[in-house]
């Protein structure tokens, strides 16, 4: 009995074991859950009911209506904003992968969002000035600005403003809505300001004898909405194409223009024709990095065209630059007055350059 009583003894024993090291498991897993695996949990919640109340709320639609986007358009924005925050945040290789299923579906092939360098974007942080601004407003890639806008926005700080809101934000950048008639960013501007008149006669001239070429402007969104009482002349197009035949009418302002220091000859420049009533809706330009510059070359009534920058108004004032980021969301308006004639147009050029 001895052999067997000990052999029973030795089985007690090994279940013991067993459900020792069971419990130790259980109690190892309980101490994971509760140690890691639900904070993060918790906290990956927490980011994303706070991504929600605070973009979802978002007043601000870049497509065709600034601030003042209507209920509809900021649920667009928002679901936007949702594909962007699973774009950015899956690795590359993956995120190429669906991208490339994506297009296969019909209809989607000609989106141009798809084809977004998330990468490329996220590298700008690699220059010290973008970081140092990342770091100020805790930003850790430039990409989150993609799908947390009015988050880094509202944040208060040199680089920020609730109203500045480009489709692509570089952080680093002091920003303002207005610069000064003379300040040291821009000490061209008495120089071509001096050559308004010389402006103003290419493009009178242009107005007499091809008045086609002043077309209606298109919203570069779909490139076939139009907005009333607004033409322009391109000579470069919303889309960066370098429009030859125009810039061969206006030799000397294309020459002027080029002159200028930072001159950006891939973004838009136009001479942009206001006729009374004219109203261009509120917006942002694409990027914070650049300013853009207003050349006032006619303007029959100062005081009733007037440019909203953020905050800030101002009028046009002829042949007196008005120099503005156009990262902020800012509209233009030139009332029509009781019988004004619509032929007495508000005329400038319109020009981009770099700030950085």
């Amino acid at each position: 009995n001895a052999p067997g009583g000990s052999f029973k003894k030795t089985r007690g024993s090994g279940g013991g074991l067993r459900r020792s090291a069971k419990m130790s498991n259980m109690v190892a897993t309980t101490a994971v859950l509760y140690g890691a695996v639900y904070p993060a949990a918790a906290y990956v919640l927490f980011r994303l009911v706070r991504f929600y109340l605070v973009e979802r709320g978002d007043p601000w639609f870049w497509g065709d209506f600034g601030l003042g986007a209507p209920k509809s358009h900021r649920i667009i924005h928002f679901v936007l904003k949702c594909g962007a925050l699973i774009f950015a945040n899956i690795p590359n290789d993956a995120r190429r992968v669906l991208i490339g299923a994506l297009k296969k579906i019909p209809g989607m092939s000609d989106m141009s969002a798809l084809d977004f360098d998330f990468e490329n974007y996220d590298r700008i942080m690699e220059a010290p000035t973008v970081a140092r601004g990342a770091k100020a407003i805790g930003m850790k890639r430039l990409s989150e600005w993609l799908y947390r806008p009015r988050h880094f926005s509202t944040i208060e700080s040199e680089y920020t403003h609730p109203y500045c809101r480009p489709i692509l934000y570089i952080p680093g950048i002091k920003i303002k809505p207005f610069y000064p008639a003379r300040c040291a960013e821009f000490e061209w501007i008495a120089r071509i300001e001096a050559a308004t008149s010389a402006i103003r006669d290419e493009f009178l001239k242009v107005s007499e004898t091809n008045p086609t070429a002043v077309g209606t402007y298109l919203v570069p969104e779909d490139m076939k909405t139009t907005v009333q009482g607004w033409r322009t002349l391109f000579l470069v197009n919303p889309q960066g194409k370098q429009m030859e035949e125009n810039q061969k009418m206006v030799p000397k302002t294309w020459e002027i223009l080029n002159s200028i220091p930072g001159f950006i000859p891939s973004n838009m420049t136009m001479f942009s024709v206001l006729s009374p009533g004219a109203e261009i809706a509120s917006h942002a330009g694409l990027t914070n990095a650049a300013v853009r510059i207003h050349l006032p070359i006619i303007v029959p009534e100062p005081a009733k065209s007037v440019i909203r920058v953020g905050p800030k108004v101002r009028t046009w004032e002829q042949g007196k630059i008005l120099a503005f980021n156009d990262a902020y969301d800012h509209q233009v308006r030139r009332p029509r007055q009781p019988q004004q004639n619509l032929e007495s147009p508000c005329v400038y050029v319109c020009v981009c350059v770099t700030q950085v």
